[in-house]
């Protein structure tokens, strides 16, 4: 990576964070997303994974009835808190977004800024894009927002080591390194307060290949549509840091696949004696 990439990458790429994502550009990327997605006016829309959800209190703003849904507390009451002072038609839901129970209830889900893929294995992000389909609309819409792998393996440094300082003072140590055999991007922190004390922690994402994440979103029903490298529209390739997906719940389910009697059946029925007169 150049010096000016390497530069807080993990913090750029992850971290819910406005220094680093600006409120213009949380603007212009939900511009780019009402575009891919062709939202009509106050569509039922779920933020899988929202975080903070200042895209989700965004796409409130322009009318669209969100829910954002994420499995930390600290940033899920601050997503409240602003909603509620902006009497915004947007609700925010603690819990497992491998567990949705929905059924049929909205127009899109979108799943934005590489928050996809932070499970132990593969089996936990096909049950959650399952759940995500059971939720959907017959011709909802899902767009996913992840980082090109085919751009981390061109670009990425072994090792990468960042040092910042947290709001209290204390020093902050990551260890980015990436696993070819899981396929895996993990981050070794270490947060040194002023006190002189330790806070070690692990967090790993799953990194997928457009081959692979297509794969993924086909198994759970959902029909492929495109890709973009960038919520300004631009074409996706080897060199776009960012991976969009869309993919479309089909209108009408497939119909069950014609079960084959096997020959042992064929035989039995072929082979059945005539009723008696």
């Amino acid at each position: 990576m150049a010096k000016k990439e390497i530069d807080f990458w993990w913090r750029s790429q992850f971290e819910d964070n406005p220094t680093h994502r600006p409120a213009t550009q949380v603007k212009a990327h939900i511009d780019g997303l009402e575009r891919f997605l062709d939202l009509e006016p106050r569509s039922r829309v779920l933020d899988l994974a929202c975080g903070s959800g200042r895209q989700t209190l965004e796409l409130s703003r322009r009318g669209h009835r969100v829910l954002g849904v994420d499995s930390l507390d600290a940033q899920l009451s601050e997503a409240r808190a602003a909603a509620k002072a902006e009497k915004l038609n947007a609700h925010f839901l603690k819990g497992d977004i491998r567990q949705l129970g929905y059924r049929a209830e909205f127009d899109a889900v979108v799943n934005l800024y590489s928050s996809f893929g932070y499970f132990a294995g593969e089996r936990d992000d096909a049950k959650t894009l399952e759940g995500v389909y059971k939720g959907m609309k017959p011709g909802g819409k899902l767009l996913m927002d992840l980082l090109n792998k085919e751009w981390l393996m061109r670009h990425f440094e072994p090792n990468l080591w960042e040092q910042a300082e947290d709001s209290k003072g204390a020093v902050v140590l990551d260890q980015i390194s990436f696993n070819f055999e899981k396929g895996r991007l993990d981050n070794h922190r270490t947060v040194l307060a002023q006190d002189g004390g330790r806070t070690p922690s692990f967090v790993s994402l799953r990194v997928y290949t457009l081959t692979e994440l297509k794969r993924l979103i086909e198994s759970a029903g959902f029909l492929y549509r495109r890709v973009w490298g960038g919520f300004d529209g631009s074409a996706y390739g080897m060199d776009s840091r960012r991976m969009i997906v869309l993919a479309e719940k089909p209108k009408a389910e497939p119909k069950p696949r014609a079960v084959d009697a096997g020959p042992a059946l064929a035989i039995k029925i072929k082979g059945r004696s005539k009723s008696r007169r």
